[in-house]
């Protein structure tokens, strides 16, 4: 018995984020805890790659039509609060998601620390081989 698996790309995920009184967190705002916590509302779809036209004309016209949707989405949701439900479905699901101040700081502690070790090992090479 053989497993047929397709390689490479097989979606695209379109993404469309919303957030409270259209002003998005950055970065430093999560990590300092500049604003109070704010929910923020994250809608999706996906696309499999056989549906994406490959020509650049119809590739255009099909991105220029995500866009105009996602103009859509962050109308309905300006207005109601919420992202509209998917076709056939009486309410859009919904979940919680929380980030810890805490684990967000262990990350960027993470990244820094392996940039600086990058930068220390690539230093290290550079002054071996010149």
């Amino acid at each position: 018995m053989t497993v047929n698996k397709s390689k490479g790309l097989q979606w695209v995920i379109d993404v469309t984020i919303a957030y409270p009184k259209a002003r998005p967190m950055d970065i430093q705002t999560w990590i300092f805890g500049y604003r109070p916590p704010a929910v923020t509302h994250v809608h999706y779809r996906m696309y499999p790659i056989k549906e994406v036209p490959i020509e650049a004309g119809a590739l255009t016209d099909w991105l220029y039509q995500r866009f105009v949707e996602k103009e859509e989405l962050l109308a309905h949701f300006y207005d109601t609060g919420s992202f509209p439900p998917p076709e056939g479905q009486k309410e859009a699901a919904s979940r919680q998601m929380t980030l810890d101040p805490v684990w967000l700081c262990m990350v960027q502690s993470f990244a820094f620390a392996s940039g600086y070790m990058w930068y220390n090992v690539l230093q290290y090479l550079y002054c071996c081989l010149f």
